[in-house]
């Protein structure tokens, strides 16, 4: 049976917040709009025959008028059961209106790992996830005391740790990380969104260098590739056109060797792009053996200065008439 005085204490505490911003439709009971009309409607009706009714009648009468709500004490009602049309709960509501007594007094109505706590809303965002975002470390940290699941996903594969690396919440990492093992937190930093990104890879992608080296400090695998294309963070950092990225990416141990699936190493990716100072650094830690193009077995220098291509085209026609050489 749920604790009917906690469910009330949520209800009060929430409607404060939520005052101007909509409110929460009881789900039951005596107080709902509706019931004392109801009430009243059927009174009106057994009144309008009570010259005709027998004694059965007169029993059955007085039996449903005991059935009055107005007469017995609403059944409790579990705030467990409550959710928005949003998917949200009232733990999750509280967090986003950052009524943190409320969220405390669930949390003290929960058991460690109580299912409760993992519970997901529409966009798959757990509680864990909303503490984060709304940048509650202290919610963060009871949450996972609690017993709250680091791993869950949001409806784009994002953990907490991957939300807090792209939104540079350093805080949020720290509480994440002095809840977790090494190995722990090694996987969590590696693991792979729907997009095949990791948290590195959202560090880079949103130029966060101070977040990049927090994350290779955890022991992020630097040379992980995206599985859409083969892309590793140097790849993503050239691809944003961040020399500072790109330079610490290398000084940080970053293999300037790995190939895309396309072959591509991350100096590849520097030609027909205008910033000239990634091009220049990059060409000099990349093997002089993969700086070289192929195309049908043709060879094409990137390093020529006119960029001259070693072969011509036999079959060019303008007007019906084959060009001369």
């Amino acid at each position: 049976m749920a604790d009917p005085v906690l469910f009330n204490n949520c209800m009060d505490g929430l409607g404060q917040q939520f005052k101007g911003k909509g409110k929460l439709e009881p789900a039951c009971g005596s107080a709902q709009p509706g019931v004392s009309k109801l009430g009243g409607l059927l009174e009106d009706r057994c009144d309008s025959g009570i010259g005709s009714m027998n004694e059965r009648d007169e029993e059955v009468l007085r039996e449903i008028r005991e059935l009055s709500l107005a007469d017995k004490p609403e059944p409790a009602q579990s705030w467990k059961d409550f959710t928005s049309e949003d998917g949200d709960t009232f733990l999750h509501l509280a967090i986003i209106h950052s009524a943190k007594d409320v969220v405390l007094q669930i949390l003290n109505n929960t058991q460690d790992g109580d299912e409760y706590l993992h519970r997901q809303n529409n966009l798959k965002q757990s509680a864990m996830h909303l503490a984060v975002i709304t940048q509650q470390t202290d919610v963060l940290q009871a949450l996972v005391w609690a017993g709250g699941d680091l791993g869950s996903r949001d409806v784009s594969g994002n953990s907490p740790l991957h939300i807090a690396s792209e939104m540079n919440l350093f805080a949020c990492i720290d509480v994440i990380n002095s809840f977790c093992t090494r190995p722990d937190i090694r996987n969590l930093v590696d693991s792979k969104n729907y997009n095949g990104l990791t948290c590195l890879h959202l560090a880079v992608k949103n130029r966060l260098p101070d977040m990049m080296k927090c994350l290779i400090q955890l022991g992020a695998n630097i040379n992980v590739q995206e599985p859409s294309s083969g892309r590793t963070a140097l790849h993503l950092a050239v691809e944003e056109q961040d020399a500072e990225m790109v330079s610490l990416l290398v000084r940080c141990g970053a293999d300037p060797n790995v190939l895309m699936y396309n072959d591509s190493a991350p100096y590849h990716l520097t030609l027909g792009r205008s910033n000239l100072r990634i091009q220049e650094e990059l060409i000099n830690v990349t093997d002089p053996s993969i700086r070289i193009l192929y195309e049908d077995n043709q060879m094409w220098d990137s390093e020529s200065s006119d960029w001259e291509v070693s072969f011509t085209y036999d079959d060019c026609v303008i007007g019906g008439q084959l060009l001369g050489y």
